[in-house]
């Protein structure tokens, strides 16, 4: 499930607070593999304290971070662990892609049931940057909490899922195999690399540290 926001950030300001801590981050890691085609900037509390407080979201069990994904690059289906809710603001100009349940959403600013629809991540030909809030509340709560303030498009929502308000979150028996935390899943990460030959190049990555 997938809910646009009625919320604009100052892109650039966090685009710059993006790149102005990048030296902080890491490459997603499980032990001595490397993706190197995600980095995550964590410890940002105050640099978003301001959002934080316009969705409402500060007495929650929140973890922001900056994610930035690598241009031709793909995230393969999964389920994100500790059944965690994902509030992702767009920080470049271009709209990032998701695709859940086999449908591709294109959005600006979203709640998007990451910890229970399986869904596989997009980056084109550009790459992908998102401040991400992983909250680890019931998606009811949050979505009351963002609703109350406003903060739900209903219009663009109901164009993607008419069925919107009546979605209960909850992971379906045929898809607790993509849960990232309590199997040991290879997600393979397809990267296409573009400078003398289209190759595409299948790496496998336990993917199990948190997110």
């Amino acid at each position: 499930m997938l809910c646009h926001l009625n919320y604009n950030i100052d892109k650039e300001f966090f685009r710059k607070a993006f790149y102005d801590n990048y030296d902080k981050g890491s490459w997603h890691k499980k032990g001595n593999i490397v993706f190197d085609k995600w980095w995550k900037v964590f410890k940002i509390e105050s640099i978003v304290s301001s959002i934080t407080k316009d969705l409402g979201i500060e007495n929650l069990n929140i973890l922001p971070r900056f994610s930035y994904q690598v241009a031709n690059s793909t995230l393969n289906s999964h389920i994100d662990k500790d059944r965690i809710v994902g509030i992702n603001l767009n920080l470049f100009d271009e709209q990032p892609e998701i695709i859940i349940d086999s449908k591709i959403y294109k959005y600006e600013n979203a709640l998007i049931d990451v910890g229970s629809k399986v869904h596989s991540v997009i980056a084109k030909n550009k790459p992908r940057l998102v401040l991400k809030y992983a909250i680890r509340n019931p998606w009811s709560e949050i979505y009351n909490i963002l609703d109350k303030r406003g903060l739900i498009d209903h219009t663009k929502t109901y164009f993607d899922n008419p069925n919107y308000e009546l979605y209960e979150s909850k992971i379906l028996d045929s898809d607790k195999q993509f849960i990232k935390w309590n199997q040991n899943i290879i997600l393979f990460i397809q990267y296409q690399f573009k400078q003398h030959i289209n190759v595409i190049w299948l790496v496998p990555i336990v993917i199990l540290a948190k997110c």
